[in-house]
């Protein structure tokens, strides 16, 4: 690969007069990437920021890469790598370049270039554009707390700036521990026009200096995303407002580096708050914010993308349910709002009931199967009809369960309510009884089609009475309850020997 710093170091002063990122790009592809770190589950932010990346890259008819930061090695946890990417490929959001489909811009996981963000530095200190700092973390924190007591904004006084040659010399034989900071400019501005909140101008003067390399080696987070971006050619860069502090740094950084010989447009997305207008935290444990939870419960991917494709961002046919495919093709930047996105957990689950009401009754019963946890032999022989009953009214996946056990929980009758049982012994409740028992006794198996046929023999033989009188007496010997789904499938699914043992259940 040619060597990013090609014609980057040039003899240029870091700044001259403002800082802004308008050079041409010379990238013939969008390039966007979702770089999460592995210090948790995948976050429904992170899947968000993920998706917007990816449908941008593929309006444009480019690529959408998928890198690791992983650097912040206390914070990491064990499967954190491995749930980002499951559950981004589950979701259908496939990256071009990734750890498992890598491509020419390598490596995808920042812990396997350390040396690379190491050497680069040390470069900027040998050229004077950063410096040594010796402050231990006690020194750090006393200057913090100085600057809130008299209510300034915390940052570095430049106390390491202007060592001696000799004190460096000193420190570094002693083995004194030192992180390495880049030395910002200062009355100058640094400006970007943002693809979401348009032109963003930050004074140098409000910026401290940053620590871009700690005393361990390791890169912190604004200096490695610089190196990561170019390096792998990243043309859009899509993320979260929380990100736009970060901006004014990586430009900085970007610059110093000499890394300007195209151009990275950044868009920072506005925040997802819950119910209470309050920024999604992880301490709102009555929200599920987790993609594998969702997944879990049986949110089908394709309705949990098109969710989250609405969170901030609009369709301009108003649309409310969109398949991947109508995203791609309708996503643009202008249509992505600056105002927070609601996570409305009810449209969720509407847009979900949606998706599986559109499914076939093949794929919906594969679907479902997955998720069933009730024992349904205990209820009927007929399966398939069972869970095709509840189609139009499932949610998600692990509702089949409780929507079973809420129609079929009582079919052994034994737990039927006093009213009921009151209801059961009217005149007009004990002829249907007896009429539904004389006209069973007539048919051989019960399917769609003589359920039918059985409703309308009772409704003529029976012609005085109708409504609630007429079918409450049939569900409730059925299944001992007074609601449920439509009466022919509620005696297909029954069937015909389990009524006549409920009939003479009441009978007794």
């Amino acid at each position: 690969m040619e060597n990013p710093l090609h014609n980057g170091l040039s003899n240029k002063p870091l700044f001259e007069n403002n800082i802004k990122l308008n050079m041409n790009m010379t990238q013939a592809n969008i390039r966007t990437r979702y770089a999460p770190s592995p210090t948790g589950k995948f976050h429904i932010g992170g899947a968000r920021t993920a998706l917007f990346n990816y449908l941008y890259a593929k309006h444009m008819n480019g690529k959408f890469i998928v890198r690791i930061e992983d650097t912040d090695i206390t914070r990491n946890v064990e499967g954190g790598v491995k749930s980002q990417l499951d559950n981004l490929i589950w979701m259908n959001i496939k990256p071009d370049e990734s750890l498992i489909n890598p491509g020419k811009y390598g490596p995808y996981k920042q812990t396997d270039k350390l040396l690379r963000y190491k050497e680069l530095a040390y470069k900027l200190l040998k050229e004077g554009k950063c410096y040594y700092c010796f402050c231990t973390e006690e020194m750090l924190n006393e200057q913090r707390q100085n600057a809130i007591k008299k209510h300034l904004t915390p940052k570095y006084n430049r106390r390491c700036l202007n060592l001696s040659k000799q004190e460096i010399e000193n420190n570094l034989k002693n083995n004194v521990p030192f992180t390495i900071r880049l030395k910002i400019e200062d009355n100058k501005l640094i400006e970007w026009d943002d693809l979401i909140r348009g032109h963003v101008a930050v004074p140098t003067n409000s910026l401290t200096d940053p620590v871009i390399l700690k005393s361990n080696n390791y890169p912190m987070y604004n200096f490695s995303v610089v190196i990561d971006d170019y390096d792998m050619r990243i043309s859009h860069v899509l993320r979260g407002e929380e990100h736009l502090s970060n901006t004014p740094y990586q430009i900085a950084i970007r610059n110093a580096l000499g890394m300007n010989d195209y151009e990275i447009k950044y868009g920072h997305l506005s925040v997802i708050v819950d119910e209470t207008g309050k920024k999604l935290s992880k301490r709102n444990t009555k929200l599920i914010q987790f993609i594998e939870d969702y997944r879990n419960m049986g949110i089908p991917h394709e309705a949990l993308v098109n969710f989250l494709a609405l969170l901030g961002w609009h369709s301009n046919s108003n649309n409310e349910i969109i398949n991947i495919h109508d995203l791609i093709k309708e996503f643009d930047l202008p249509a992505i709002s600056k105002s927070p996105a609601f996570f409305d957990i009810k449209k969720l689950l509407w847009v979900s009931s949606q998706y599986i009401r559109s499914y076939s009754d093949e794929l919906y019963l594969d679907f479902v199967k997955h998720f069933l946890s009730v024992n349904i032999n205990e209820i009927t022989d007929n399966e398939d009809l069972l869970l095709l009953s509840f189609k139009n009214q499932l949610s998600y996946g692990k509702e089949i369960n409780d929507l079973i056990k809420n129609s079929f929980g009582n079919i052994n009758l034994n737990n039927v309510s006093q009213n009921l049982l009151d209801f059961m012994k009217l005149d007009s409740s004990k002829k249907v009884i007896a009429c539904l028992k004389n006209n069973l006794l007539k048919i051989d198996l019960l399917t769609m089609q003589t359920s039918t046929t059985l409703i309308n023999n009772l409704k003529n033989e029976l012609p005085e009475i109708k409504g609630k009188n007429f079918f409450m007496p049939l569900r409730v010997v059925c299944i001992g309850m007074e609601h449920g789904v439509e009466m022919n499938k509620i005696f297909t699914i029954v069937g015909k020997k389990r009524i006549l043992n409920n009939i003479q259940h009441f009978l007794d």
